[in-house]
């Protein structure tokens, strides 16, 4: 009986070692949060230097998996409905973040919307706190002026993701959307906000087009 015993406890250590040892290999190949921002410009990059050629409707399709693959949408739809999250069921929230997404895309895909020689450089990142990061970087235009944007990751299951965004040392872009969504959520909740975007989406293309 001790010898089963003794077995058991040792296949016991080893499944937990591996499972330990899965966990953080798995955080080890996770992008560290400047890295995210990188791979994000080289395809932004790319896509404003084939924006042309690609249409309002090409950018989209390229945008889309980007913002979904690093941005933290749940979380920034979260913060942007403030109390009105709480009162929102399971469905609502989901069209919420669906229509914040496609709120986000379509934004991206309006101004970055041609190249004339910018330039992105990542400057480097800090620790905010723990599972908080802040990257600093910089867009040069093809004349030398300079936008400073700097983007604060969270530390998600599904890696770090980009929380929020700050444009020349403003306040937070999260901020300035529940600043202007507050009278919506006040009238209608949720639902009439993903509404809301919904439609100020698609009025993004029908400009662009």
């Amino acid at each position: 009986m001790a010898f089963h015993r003794l077995r058991f406890a040792c296949a016991a250590f080893l499944i937990g070692t591996f499972t330990a040892f899965s966990t953080v290999s798995a955080m080890a190949n996770q992008p560290a949060p400047q890295q995210v921002v990188e791979q994000s410009y080289a395809v932004l990059l790319t896509v404003m230097k084939e924006a042309k050629t690609l249409g309002f409707d090409g950018r989209i399709q390229r945008l889309a998996p980007l913002v979904e693959k690093a941005f933290d949408l749940p979380f920034m739809a979260k913060i942007t409905a403030g109390r009105y999250w709480a009162k929102a069921s399971d469905d609502q929230r989901k069209h919420f973040v669906e229509a914040f997404a496609r709120m986000t895309v379509a934004t991206m895909a309006s101004r970055f919307d041609g190249y004339g020689g910018e330039k992105f450089d990542v400057l480097g990142s800090e620790e905010k706190s723990p599972g908080m990061a802040l990257v600093k970087t910089a867009i040069v235009k093809g004349d030398g002026d300079k936008v400073e944007i700097d983007y604060l990751l969270r530390n998600s299951e599904g890696g770090w993701k980009v929380a929020d965004v700050y444009a020349n040392g403003g306040i937070s872009e999260l901020a300035v959307k529940t600043a202007d969504y507050a009278q919506v959520l006040k009238t209608g909740g949720v639902d009439a906000l993903a509404d809301a975007l919904d439609k100020k989406a698609a009025g993004l293309g029908e400009s662009a087009n």
